[in-house]
């Protein structure tokens, strides 16, 4: 009899549960205070106005509006504005 299992079988039952990363809400979407706006992975996006980060680096909204992506690409911000103020931004 055999000692060993065949093919690593029992080696390779564990899988980590998936982290839904990404981006929730796009530019020009409507949130409102409180909603998740981007989950990631350290700091691809930083908090501009309007916007709060938790302890993982996800960006959530403070207040409601329009959600804006602001910046160049090496250090993109993320911005709530109230809706009459995201159109007099743009």
């Amino acid at each position: 009899m055999a000692h060993k299992k065949g093919q690593g079988s029992s080696r390779n039952g564990r899988d980590s549960k998936p982290k839904y990363r990404g981006i929730k809400m796009y530019g020009g979407q409507e949130v409102k205070a409180g909603c998740i706006i981007v989950r990631q992975c350290g700091n691809k996006f930083y908090p501009g106005e309007g916007v709060g980060i938790g302890r993982d680096f996800t960006l959530f909204a403070l207040r409601p509006g329009q959600v804006k992506f602001e910046g160049p690409k090496g250090r993109r911000r993320v911005a709530v504005y109230e809706a009459a103020a995201a159109e007099a931004a743009a």
